[in-house]
């Protein structure tokens, strides 16, 4: 029995391990699609412009496409813009929120689970900017292109609440009087 690992051990490596690359693969992926976004945007009126002129985008909907595109490939900067406008910094680190000197081992638990809700913070913020990048299609009457772009704004902003998730609960604390 020396050999084996109790739960929290699990979900503290779990956590420790798949922080880190989880939310590289996300923001990677941003900026990906914001790449292939930007420029099937760009080959695309090319194309109609030479298939039938008068027919390619305005120049606000390319404005709006390479913005949006920009926005994946600066997602990082997007979710640290998100979060200064509460007053709370960005960072990618695993969270080490519970004292453990006062918790233990509960401590561990918690603080790999808050890790864990800060990866899928960003995954959440991937998922809103990629609405807003979908209002922007073909296609979209005005009801549905203004349906995904609530939609992505509330999942970028819960995003962003749970990359700062040691904010926010200092910030309930607070708020209930409990600090």
């Amino acid at each position: 029995m020396g050999g084996s690992l109790d739960g929290i051990t699990m979900l503290s490596n779990l956590a420790s391990g798949l922080q880190s690359s989880f939310i590289t693969l996300a923001l990677t992926l941003g900026s990906l699609f914001g790449v292939l976004c930007a420029g099937g945007f760009l080959i695309r009126q090319s194309w109609l412009a030479r298939k039938s002129p008068g027919q390619s985008a305005s120049g606000g909907a390319m404005v709006a496409c390479l913005l949006l595109s920009g926005c994946l490939v600066g997602l990082d900067q997007l979710i640290g813009a998100g979060a200064r406008q509460v007053g709370w910094q960005v960072s990618f680190d695993a969270i080490s929120y519970v004292d453990q000197g006062t918790f233990g081992q509960g401590a561990v638990a918690a603080n790999a689970l808050l890790s864990l809700l800060r990866m899928v913070g960003v995954w959440f913020a991937l998922a809103g900017v990629m609405l807003w990048r979908r209002s922007r299609k073909d296609g979209h009457s005005g009801l549905t292109a203004g349906d995904d772009v609530n939609k992505g704004t509330v999942r970028f902003i819960l995003g962003v609440l749970l990359i700062c998730n040691p904010y926010l609960l200092d910030a309930l604390q607070k708020t209930l009087g409990m600090r």
